[in-house]
């Protein structure tokens, strides 16, 4: 029930800044916690074309791309995301795992081989 309140406190805000990116990838990350996928995308995607730069849209729009079966397009973000972050282990795996889906096997070994590379610099 937090969430559902949350999710009211952030929609009463967005109704007087509705070109605010930061609170579009609020409400996205609140709706994709609901499993609300299809307006999740929505105001994650507008959040994205407002702000292509901010770390926390970058990933939360890749990762609901990923939800939804979208791999190009979550592969692309991913590797938007990871030229401002590319030590993120996670999204390194995530992107590899969006071009395996694609069948593009050579990009899913390069990323993968990538994340190994990140694992070994951390230990």
């Amino acid at each position: 029930m937090n969430s559902l309140n949350d999710l009211r406190r952030k929609l009463g805000l967005f109704l007087k800044d509705p070109e605010n990116p930061r609170l579009l990838n609020g409400i996205g990350v609140l709706l994709y916690q609901m499993e609300d996928w299809e307006n999740a995308g929505r105001y994650l995607k507008k959040a994205y074309e407002l702000d292509p730069s901010d770390q926390d849209i970058l990933y939360n729009y890749a990762v609901l791309l990923g939800t939804r079966f979208r791999w190009k397009e979550a592969a692309a973000v991913y590797g938007v995301y990871l030229a401002l972050c590319p030590h993120d282990e996670e999204a390194i795996e995530k992107m590899g795992d969006s071009f395996y889906q694609l069948g593009e096997y050579d990009s899913a070994a390069r990323t993968y081989e990538l994340l190994r590379e990140a694992q070994k610099g951390a230990s």
